[in-house]
């Protein structure tokens, strides 16, 4: 393994996914989102970098820790009212760019970018 321990000539890509439900609505929407409805939101959290640790991980993007931090954010948005939280701007592409400021916060080091899924069919992403 100890020739895979710095590779500088490809990269290595996780992700992990954890979900919530809550309400919101979009009061300036032309359509039917302006009224209040619900999603089931995933949301799924992707880390990258060529470089892996003593044990084989990707360094500074162990599962483990990224899970608990991500599963603590999202925590605070299941089944609530979005607007409550995070005021009107509650698109998917807004989550998603919260959601990642709040993994920097946390100093999240290796993070690429996150994605929601606001339906089966439909998910925004954000990166830096």
């Amino acid at each position: 393994m100890k020739d895979l321990q710095a590779i500088s000539d490809g990269m290595f890509r996780i992700r992990i996914e954890d979900d919530f439900d809550a309400s919101h609505m979009i009061p300036n929407h032309a359509g039917k989102c302006r009224n209040l409805h619900g999603h089931f939101y995933k949301v799924e959290v992707f880390s990258i970098g060529n470089e892996l640790d003593d044990n084989g991980i990707l360094r500074d993007s162990d599962f483990i820790d990224l899970k608990r931090t991500l599963s603590d954010i999202v925590s605070k948005y299941d089944h609530k009212h979005l607007n409550d939280i995070i005021g009107d701007d509650t698109t998917a592409e807004n989550i998603a760019k919260i959601i990642f400021k709040e993994l920097k916060d946390r100093d999240i080091k290796k993070l690429e970018k996150v994605r929601i899924w606001e339906s089966p069919r439909n998910y925004a992403e954000y990166w830096e």
